[in-house]
Order: C-alpha cells, then sequence, then structure tokens
C-alpha cells in the first residue's frame, strides 16, 4: 500500500491532474479500479491552518471519493493511521492532514 508524504499541501497542485484521476476512479467505478493510497498533509498548527505553503486553503478541493481524516491527540493519530492503511489496502483514497503541533509533541 503507498504512503504518500506531501510536506506541502501547495505541492499536490503539481499533479492535481493525476491525483483526482486517481482518487476519482476507484469511487467511480464502484471499487472495481482500486487505487488504494495513503496520502499525508502537513497541515496546521496548533488548531489554525498553517497559510500559504502548508494547506493553501485547498482541503475543500479534494474530490469525492477521498476519505478526508484530521486528528487532535496522539492515540487517535495511531489507530487512525492503521485503519487508513486498512482501508487502502481496501482501494479507498485517504488523506491524513497532519497537526504540526501534534507531531511535535512526539507523544505519538
Amino acid at each position: 500500500t503507498p504512503i504518500v508524504e506531501i510536506p506541502y499541501a501547495k505541492y499536490l497542485d503539481c499533479g492535481v491532474d493525476k491525483f483526482y484521476e486517481l482518487a476519482l476512479m476507484n469511487w467511480l467505478t464502484a471499487g472495481q479500479k482500486p487505487n488504494g493510497m495513503v496520502v499525508r498533509l502537513q497541515g496546521f498548527d496548533r488548531g489554525t491552518f498553517g497559510g500559504n505553503f502548508h494547506t493553501h486553503n485547498m482541503l475543500s478541493h479534494i474530490p469525492p471519493g477521498v476519505d478526508m481524516v484530521c486528528y487532535s491527540n496522539g492515540r487517535d493519530y495511531v489507530r487512525g493511521f492503521r485503519n487508513a492503511i486498512a482501508q487502502a489496502k481496501q482501494g479507498r483514497v485517504v488523506v491524513l492532514v497532519d497537526c504540526t503541533n501534534l507531531l511535535n509533541l512526539r507523544h505519538l
């Protein structure tokens, strides 16, 4: 199962057409053409979004059929990441928006 790490959501702009195609294919074919993957995006810090390069206000542009997940604590992050991998193995595309502050606390 591929796990793609994109340090800034702005970098997704470069391959957005391919990302949309991959993400929509499973959804439009009712699971007949799975393209499961987990995409990690660096997101926000202490409840506020990280400006132009971190999230680029692009979270509303995620296509249908993509699971968007954001965690508020380390325990949920670990359980959710494992679940995201399981979902990707079933063909779903899961986008994890990482809380920079949470990652810096090092209690994951």
